[in-house]
């Protein structure tokens, strides 16, 4: 069960209908802030960052770092997450539910698309890295054709196609498909009828090193968009143990304060 973000706030008298004859109610106070907190975050060597395991909750984290799982709040707080059912990230069972109840089904959301991406690797002395951009899927205007664009459909001029070959022109390139071409082999692919952009390698020498840059567009998925984007809040920020007790200290020291003060007002 996950620990609720604003359980461990104080109460305060709030007049929610203000009226000429006021009616308090308690209302959790969602501006309380902790210093101690805040202050253990500003200093990058007090916590660490950990990737979560898969079904690992709040208190099941603060258990393993504190001893304490109803101090799930300080995770929650040091990861600025307001709503943990959504912004903590799903278990492969909640996703998938997650997943049917927005795309409809599994099958659908991995078949039809979220964006396209221009994906540029580059490796030097054996190091890779990996850039992506978003990208239109077809040109929006049509320019000269010396001017650069990216785009995952290249804007087709002109085909034929015979029994057995393929030839289309598209924008400033000319490529030709025989039938028994083999389309996964990363070179070209088929995309509804028009051609993605071409995977290509360029090999170049800076400063003294060799540079092998691979451009290639890709679909992304629905499935895949929602699947990074939920594996992207498993890096989540845990305050090291060693400032526990005072971020507690501290807490009760201020909870125990506004709370006699609310019960003096009633």
């Amino acid at each position: 069960m996950y620990t609720s973000y604003f359980d461990k706030f104080p109460k305060i008298e709030y007049d929610i209908n203000r009226a000429q004859y006021p009616v308090y109610d308690l209302a959790t106070n969602i501006f309380f802030r902790l210093g101690m907190l805040q202050s253990v975050l500003n200093n990058t060597s007090s916590y660490y960052v950990l990737e979560l395991e898969d079904g690992e909750t709040p208190e099941i984290l603060a258990d393993k770092v504190y001893g304490d799982a109803g101090a799930g709040w300080i995770i929650l707080f040091a990861n600025k997450i307001i709503d943990p059912q959504f912004d903590w990230p799903l278990n492969y069972n909640a996703f998938q539910k997650y997943i049917i109840e927005k795309y409809g089904s599994v099958e659908t959301a991995m078949t039809t698309y979220h964006h396209y991406e221009k994906v540029v690797t580059r490796e030097v002395d054996g190091v890779t890295t990996t850039n992506r951009y978003v990208i239109n899927r077809e040109r929006l205007i049509e320019n000269d054709l010396t001017v650069p664009y990216n785009y995952y459909e290249p804007y087709a001029i002109s085909s034929s196609q015979t029994a057995d070959s393929i030839n289309l022109k598209a924008d400033n390139l000319d490529i030709f498909i025989t039938a028994d071409a083999d389309l996964d082999s990363g070179e070209t692919s088929w995309q509804g009828g028009s051609l993605a952009i071409t995977q290509y390698v360029n090999t170049y020498n800076f400063e003294g090193k060799t540079i092998v840059e691979t451009v290639k567009g890709e679909a992304i998925t629905n499935y895949d968009y929602e699947n990074a984007l939920n594996e992207s809040r498993r890096d989540i920020k845990v305050i090291k143990k060693e400032y526990y007790t005072q971020i507690i200290y501290e807490f009760n020291a201020l909870t125990n304060y506004s709370e006699s003060f609310v019960r003096r007002l009633v």
